[in-house]
């Protein structure tokens, strides 16, 4: 398991979580418009958890999509 980035968790920032796997950038791009700015510009630095709640996204739906991104560009 050595070498192998940690699961995305709601306790990742975004920052984390687009480093480790940058196919999830789409994933945040396509947030951008629910959040009402650019996840990447303004909640960088920000968990997953702490960005779901500030813009009112849905944690369990933006996991999952990043999950998504993530098992689809493994497969």
């Amino acid at each position: 398991m050595a070498g192998q980035p940690p699961p995305i968790g709601p306790e990742q920032t975004i920052l984390e979580v687009v480093y480790n796997y940058p196919q999830t950038e789409p994933v945040f791009r396509r947030y951008d418009g629910q959040a009402g700015v650019c996840l990447l510009c303004q909640a960088l630095f920000d968990t997953l958890a702490e960005a779901a709640a500030k813009y009112g996204l849905s944690l369990g739906d933006l996991l999952a999509d990043l999950q998504g991104a993530v098992l689809s560009h493994n497969s």
